[in-house]
């Protein structure tokens, strides 16, 4: 009868640990899964504010900007006057209105559900 009584007992005992350590592993995946998802949001982040840098660094305008500049310090060197007024846009400076380019349109747009 004890026999019967230790048995079912340790048997009982076994399950709920085999639960016990089930649930654990459980809530440990859990917790990995929500990490993951976090560290993919901040990477998807990072990944549109590099696209959005890359788009403005190689944008003709920059490109405008970075030539009229070397232009500017060349011509600087030799008269120290930068032109002003509404000549402005036909000589080159790049702030100008009628002188500012799109930005470039990547031809794949970013597809986050291919992420997750």
């Amino acid at each position: 009868m004890f026999f019967r009584f230790a048995a079912a007992l340790s048997l009982v005992v076994l399950i709920s640990m085999t639960g016990v350590l089930l649930e654990k592993r459980t809530l440990e995946l859990r917790r990995q899964v929500s990490l993951q998802s976090y560290q993919t949001e901040l990477l998807v982040e990072q990944h549109v504010r590099l696209r959005l840098e890359t788009q403005r660094l190689t944008a003709p305008s920059q490109w405008a900007l970075e030539s009229a500049a070397s232009e500017v310090s060349q011509s600087g060197a030799r008269s120290r006057r930068l032109p002003h007024g509404p000549s402005a846009a036909s000589a080159g400076v790049p702030d100008a209105p009628g002188n500012r380019l799109p930005l470039l349109r990547f031809q794949y747009p970013l597809n986050l559900e291919e992420l997750h």
